[in-house]
């Protein structure tokens, strides 16, 4: 009989403008930080957690101030990478290449960078090498990963996904009991 408990954390707000298209970027946070951070760490058990986080910083500074320098960077936890698309305003991508993606969002790839499918695949691999570890986890990540993994997890179809509400600096947790894993809360 095992149980354990993973937290997912979504990054504070990034320093971007609005409608920017950014995943793989490596953003920085917003001025906002320390004040967004302070409020997740009351959330958070005071009992020791496995920490891992999305190298790209505005993941790695939370991770840092809210368990110190104990966590481990894992690539597969980083946004979808958008290729071509990253740094550039959503109204400067050709109309007719967000209308390809949009029609086959969880398989199409984006120019130079990958598909909501592969996404997927990388943040439920991980995912299930935390549950077999059996311990206490916490995941500081994107909103993508955190979609995947709450998509999994509820049965949602991939392509409902993007309907998943995850704010920036928020807080899913979710039980395993014997292999079986359910969310206790989402996006608090």
């Amino acid at each position: 009989h095992s149980h354990m408990e993973i937290y997912l954390i979504r990054h504070t707000t990034p320093a971007i403008e609005s409608g920017t298209c950014y995943g793989a970027s490596d953003v920085d946070v917003a001025a906002g930080f320390e004040t967004e951070a302070a409020r997740l760490r009351p959330l958070l058990p005071s009992a020791t957690l496995d920490v891992y986080t999305s190298p790209l910083q505005r993941c790695e500074k939370l991770a840092a101030a809210l368990f110190g320098n104990g966590y481990t960077k894992d690539d597969r936890l980083k946004e979808m990478n958008f290729g071509d698309w990253e740094m550039l305003p959503w109204d400067n991508i050709s109309r007719s290449a967000l209308r390809k993606w949009s029609d086959n969002v969880v398989f199409e790839h984006i120019p130079g960078g990958e598909s909501y499918e592969e996404l997927y695949t990388r943040s439920i691999q991980l995912l299930e090498e935390i549950i077999e570890k059996d311990n206490n986890a916490a995941l500081v990540t994107h909103g993508g990963v955190i979609r995947c993994i709450l998509a999994h997890v509820t049965d949602t179809a991939l392509v409902d996904a993007f309907d998943i509400a995850v704010d920036y600096g928020s807080i899913s947790h979710l039980k395993v009991e014997n292999g079986e894993v359910e969310v206790i809360f989402s996006n608090l």
